[in-house]
């Protein structure tokens, strides 16, 4: 028991180091060149070197528990700022998934109705280029405008748009495909599927989770250094940098993220209905996917 609870501790600890403390204690050091440095001497390195010396030299003189509690209170700030980030995360997901509070209703309805006009306008285009011919009289020509037309279909959103956001759209698609697909409810049966699934199933999805939960926090760091930058403005570079990496990544981890969940439901939903007694003799279709929510929601 003793080295599993080692091996344990120091995984947490390792956990702990980068997700919270590392990050951290950046932020804390471009703090301190702000405090130090300022707008007038940002880039002044010979001045950041001289007054930190004079600061380790003052520092040195103070007795061992003076200079513990002072890493201390370093460390603690690092922990306290990765932790305000993590906690504003969540709130930075409601944004990045449309989930937008109504104070911000208008402005989602404009959003969301401009995204559904274009996508509209590319699926129209898509349907008239299908009528014009039968799929097995088209030439390799109308094949690939047809392809080309749903990638920009794609690009906007897998299904008709009803969030503001990309990223919420790619999510909430993968809801509204499996539904149109199977009939699923997928919020319903999620928490029964997950009992079913294999450990290198959850094992992926764990992961794919957590990368969409780094580019959620890099957004709030943006934030962060964003307003660093009012006092210090290399660090409004910073998060210029920082916000268009989160951004990117996020729409990339986040189309993945829903991909996976798509998949997870098309190969494991027989299983699913297997292990709730409902059987799967052949594919997974609609009746089957309403057998699983009857059970899931308990006739409500």
């Amino acid at each position: 028991m003793a080295p599993l609870l080692d091996s344990l501790g120091q995984k947490l600890a390792e956990k702990w180091l980068s997700a919270l403390a590392a990050p951290g204690l950046l932020f804390v050091a471009a703090v301190v060149c702000g405090a130090v440095l300022g707008h007038g001497e940002a880039l002044d390195g010979a001045a950041l070197l001289e007054r930190t010396g004079r600061w380790t030299a003052r520092t040195a003189r103070w007795s061992t528990v003076g200079q513990i509690a002072a890493v201390a209170a370093v460390v603690l700030a690092s922990v306290a700022a990765g932790t305000f980030v993590r906690t504003c995360a969540r709130g930075a997901e409601r944004i990045w998934t449309g989930d937008w509070p109504s104070l911000a209703g208008p402005l989602a309805d404009r959003l969301t109705t401009r995204r559904r006009g274009r996508w509209r306008a590319v699926q129209s285009d898509i349907a008239r280029l299908r009528r014009a011919t039968p799929a097995h009289r088209r030439t390799t020509r109308q094949r690939q405008a047809i392809d080309g037309l749903t990638a920009r279909r794609d690009a906007i959103a897998p299904a008709e748009p009803s969030r503001p956001t990309a990223t919420g759209d790619r999510i909430g698609a993968a809801e509204t495909r499996l539904r149109h697909q199977y009939g699923i409810d997928l919020a319903s049966c999620w928490p029964r599927l997950w009992l079913v699934l294999p450990d290198d199933v959850r094992t992926e999805l764990r992961a794919s989770r957590a990368r969409f939960d780094a580019a959620l926090a890099g957004s709030v760091w943006a934030c962060c250094y964003a307003v660093l930058g009012c006092f210090w403005w290399p660090a409004a570079v910073g998060a210029a940098v920082t916000g268009l990496v989160a951004w990117r990544r996020g729409r990339l981890v986040g189309a993945a993220h829903a991909e996976l969940l798509e998949s997870t439901v098309d190969v494991h939903l027989r299983r699913l209905a297997e292990e709730l007694g409902l059987g799967a003799p052949g594919p997974a279709d609609l009746r089957l996917g309403t057998a699983v929510n009857r059970v899931a929601r308990k006739g409500a």
